[in-house]
């Protein structure tokens, strides 16, 4: 059975290992957006959710595939109400 003193060696080891593991991959992340932003590939201004959205549907025209470009948004009438 395991004594108390073997439980909080345990848990303390598995402490001190995500804390290293969480030190080195922060590191990496931090380098990797420093490099994307020097590059040009990540935004220097923060964005609220309704910014991002926002900014999504105006260049979602221009990340469409070739398949959904190649029919025109005309031809995509919304159905019309019966009365």
């Amino acid at each position: 059975m395991n004594t108390a003193g073997s439980v909080a060696y345990g848990w303390g080891a598995l402490i001190v290992a995500a804390g290293v593991s969480f030190y080195y991959a922060k590191k990496e992340i931090d380098a990797r957006r420093k490099d994307a932003t020097l590059r040009g590939n990540r935004p220097l201004e923060k964005l609220t959710w309704e910014e991002k959205i926002a900014q999504q549907t105006t260049l979602g025209d221009k990340n469409l595939n070739p398949i959904q470009n190649s029919v025109p948004k005309e031809a995509f009438k919304p159905p019309e109400e019966k009365k």
